[in-house]
């Protein structure tokens, strides 16, 4: 029997036949999806049992012990003699500063452990506003540095708004943090939207507009071979004493975009500073279609 548009269900509705390359596309596109489901649902399955097991630690096991540290120490510092031994007051006030570097880390390991979509719509939320709002949060730190922060005209997107003022308050504070001895910290906020190969790259829906937005800073940077390692829980790069910290606000960072069904990458260089890569979808649905 002759093949035919009527008589052969591989032909196209409009009478053409499909060729091998056609057939190739769909099993490809079939295995990329596939390996976004399977990985999202991984993804899941890890974020639910973090958020469990910090909660779960921070708030019972580490809280109360640390409470009682801290109040036994402070009443054991007033009842002291003030002409205290020179060492005795250094060891009592070691143990204060290490109580409150502790309170910090669990305070971040429940932030955290408490990032997440659950109960926390998605809307409609302008980046700009955001951006404005860090600023106006860490007016404080910026007159103290002289930091200058700009930004050009972001995106409007879907989104968890307080999610995001904790994105760029991390990236701003750590920019600050990170600055160059005697410079200005020097913050640029810049966007772009992908194209259709970006799109592909970033296995992100083809109909939906997709932006990255950069956060470039002029600070002491970092090689290259520890942009992976940075979003890490707990990885540091350079020592407490000469920059505090907990290490976990770029971990934080990146579960938060995560959350966003988006991506975060960085690029250091220790002559010029850091620039932190943000990409996030416009729609975190189906964008609509006007003509249905």
């Amino acid at each position: 029997m002759e093949n035919s548009p009527d008589n052969n269900p591989s032909y196209y509705k409009d009478g053409s036949e499909p060729n091998l390359s056609d057939y190739k596309k769909i099993v490809q596109e079939k295995e990329r999806f596939q390996k976004i489901l399977e990985n999202k649902v991984k993804e899941l399955d890890r974020s639910n049992r973090e958020l469990e097991e910090f909660a779960y630690v921070a708030s019972h096991d580490l809280q109360e012990p640390l409470r009682k540290i801290t109040s036994f120490s402070e009443r054991l510092k007033e009842k002291l003699p003030a002409n205290l031994e020179p060492e005795i007051q250094m060891y009592l006030n070691r143990m204060l500063a290490a109580t409150n570097n502790m309170r910090m880390l669990i305070d971040n390991l429940l932030e955290f452990s408490r990032i997440s979509t659950h109960g926390e719509p998605f809307t409609t939320t302008d980046l700009n506003s955001i951006i404005a709002e860090v600023k106006a949060d860490l007016e404080l730190k910026i007159e103290e540095t002289r930091a200058v922060i700009q930004s050009e005209t972001l995106p409007v997107i879907d989104a968890i708004p307080m999610q995001m003022r904790q994105l760029f308050t991390n990236l701003f504070s750590n920019a600050i943090k990170f600055r160059r001895p005697n410079d200005v910290p020097r913050i640029m906020v810049s966007s772009s939207i992908f194209g259709k190969e970006e799109k592909e790259v970033h296995h992100m829906r083809p109909d939906d507009n997709v932006y990255m937005i950069s956060v470039t800073d002029n600070g002491i940077g970092f090689e290259q071979e520890f942009s992976a390692k940075i979003f890490q829980i707990f990885q540091r790069l350079h020592g407490k004493a000469e920059y505090p910290g907990s290490g976990i606000g770029l971990a934080i960072c990146k579960k938060i975009v995560e959350n966003h069904k988006g991506e975060i990458s960085a690029l250091g260089d220790p002559a010029t500073g850091a620039t932190f890569n943000i990409v996030l979808p416009q729609f975190q649905t189906e964008p609509h279609d006007s003509n249905k």
